[in-house]
């Protein structure tokens, strides 16, 4: 008896993003996540244990979710021995789901003919060994994900063709002036400026000569003509660093200022094989951005958002009209573990 088609119908409109609201780098993650959420069938079992869904005909085989399963798991906490059964079961359920959406997204490049060169695939591979220090490391990434250069490069090719269709489908999305000044009336109290800090810097080779120079300024000497002369940060600027947001810089020196007012120095503090003296020029509180300040950042969250709708949409439509078959045990006892929810 063969098992039923079931069509795959998940609620995945697009929700309104807030400014308090981290938009994905990577939106597919978030179909995989969001998406396929009521997979079903009416017999948990196919006839190849190896394949555990087809999508349109085209099986998803448990090699593919163990490897999905693997890399998920490097990113997660260790779980304790005896961990929750339903937290494994949801993590293959979501490994499943996310290679649904890549079959479906892979079958629309099917679709718009989209190839990739061995050229295209050469230089993507080059840019990402270049990620790796050094070609140990690059060998151990390989080896701990069973890897060899022939996988690697049908990986690669798989996330080229997956970042095509992703721009196609999202291509010509675009939003009106009007949107965003309605974001940032509705979002003002969320769009401020860090509060900043005006430094100057004197940086020196040692802690000798970084206490003769503190020892000057101590006694009325001018920091900037001092800097000037003497410090290798900024030295044809006086040491003047401009307005900076304190959280950018390293822990000792962010302290460091945290305890001056304006016009006092603090230091030496080590930098590395150097020392540092620094002034605080200035002080400004955080404060509401202006909508000339804001609209960059508003125009990546309007832009990030609607992208993500039309994609979600376009996923719906798919597993509207797609035949997608899911069969799954998930040990090998008589208990049968459905995909579907309850």
């Amino acid at each position: 008896m063969p098992a039923t088609t079931h069509q795959v119908r998940a609620s995945v409109g697009g929700s309104r993003v807030t400014a308090r609201r981290r938009l994905p780098r990577v939106i597919l993650i978030v179909l995989a996540a969001g998406a396929v959420t009521a997979l079903g069938v009416s017999r948990p079992w196919s006839p190849e244990p190896a394949i555990v869904a087809r999508v349109n005909g085209e099986p998803v085989t448990r090699g593919e979710v163990d490897r999905v399963l693997a890399e998920a798991r490097r990113h997660q906490p260790q779980q304790e021995p005896g961990g929750r059964e339903e937290d494994s079961k949801a993590l293959v359920r979501s490994a499943v789901r996310k290679l649904i959406v890549r079959r479906l997204m892979l079958q629309e490049a099917g679709r718009r003919n989209f190839a990739v060169t061995e050229h295209d695939l050469d230089q993507a591979a080059a840019a990402f060994r270049r990620r790796f220090q050094d070609v140990q490391s690059f060998a151990e990434w390989m080896k701990e994900r069973d890897l060899d250069e022939k996988s690697l490069r049908e990986n690669i090719r798989t996330e080229i063709l997956l970042n095509r269709v992703r721009a196609a489908l999202v291509e010509g999305v675009r939003f009106t002036d009007q949107q965003v000044q309605e974001y940032y009336q509705a979002h003002r109290g969320d769009l401020k400026t860090a509060g900043e800090v005006r430094l100057r810097m004197i940086g020196v080779k040692n802690k000798a000569a970084a206490d003769e120079i503190l020892a000057a300024l101590q006694k009325g000497a001018d920091f900037g003509r001092l800097a000037g002369e003497r410090s290798m940060v900024r030295a044809a600027q006086g040491g003047d660093m401009g307005w900076v947001n304190p959280q950018t810089l390293r822990l000792p020196l962010r302290e460091a200022i945290g305890t001056l007012r304006v016009g006092e120095t603090g230091g030496p503090l080590q930098n590395g094989a150097g020392f540092l003296l620094v002034r605080v020029e200035g002080r400004r509180p955080a404060r509401t951005m202006s909508l000339a300040e804001a609209r960059p950042q508003i125009e990546r969250r309007l832009l990030a958002a609607k992208q993500q709708e039309v994609l979600q949409a376009w996923l719906a439509a798919q597993e509207k009209k797609s035949k997608i078959e899911v069969f799954l045990q998930l040990e090998r006892g008589p208990e049968v573990s459905r995909l579907a929810g309850p």
